[in-house]
């Protein structure tokens, strides 16, 4: 008796299971359906970049490569797909609902522009400032030295304002959920 009660149990729960997952597959969808479900289902790819730095010095004919010293530093980069296509990170925050994650992200790639273009624009100013001393010369024999040293002042500014960057990156496993979770909404809506 017990048997027959656990066995008709677990089938009620076989039975029970496969209609959830019939109704929350891709599989219980129509083609039309399936179509819009990969055309509007989010995913996220990864990119590894590797680093490395160290000396790796040659020694000759009989010693090969050696390397006195050497570090790498791997790290993995994320990127939003709507279907076959990549969104920003900002379209993607907007759509799983995450609307201060997309002030946040937006307020930086707006943020990293404007160091770009400062950068940019103090580089300019730097090299024509460097070339300025050439032509502005009293003397054929001498050289506006002051010029060039504040030219070269300028550029290095410019350096610094280039590599300036903000990141308002979430990691990897908290994007996926989100992504999860908009697909899942987004089954449930066929």
């Amino acid at each position: 008796m017990i048997r027959k009660t656990v066995s008709l149990l677990l089938l009620i729960c076989f039975v029970g299971s496969m209609g959830l997952y019939a109704a929350d597959s891709v599989d219980a969808l129509s083609y039309e359906q399936r179509q819009a479900y990969f055309r509007d289902a989010l995913s996220i790819q990864t990119v590894d970049r590797t680093e490395i730095s160290g000396g790796i010095y040659d020694y000759g004919y009989w010693g090969g490569y050696a390397s006195t010293w050497a570090e790498s530093n791997t790290t993995t980069d994320w990127y939003p797909y709507e279907g076959a296509f990549q969104i920003s990170k900002v379209d993607f925050y907007e759509l799983t609902g995450q609307y201060d994650l997309a002030a946040a992200e937006a307020k930086a790639e707006k943020f990293n522009n404007s160091m770009a273009i400062a950068g940019w624009s103090v580089l300019d100013a730097g090299l024509l400032t460097m070339l300025s001393s050439l032509f502005f010369i009293d003397d054929p024999n001498a050289t506006n030295w002051w010029l060039l040293g504040i030219g070269s002042v300028i550029s290095c500014v410019s350096v610094l304002l280039l590599c300036i960057q903000v990141s308002n990156d979430v990691s990897i496993s908290f994007a996926v959920g989100l992504a999860d979770n908009y697909n899942k909404r987004l089954l449930e809506s066929f």
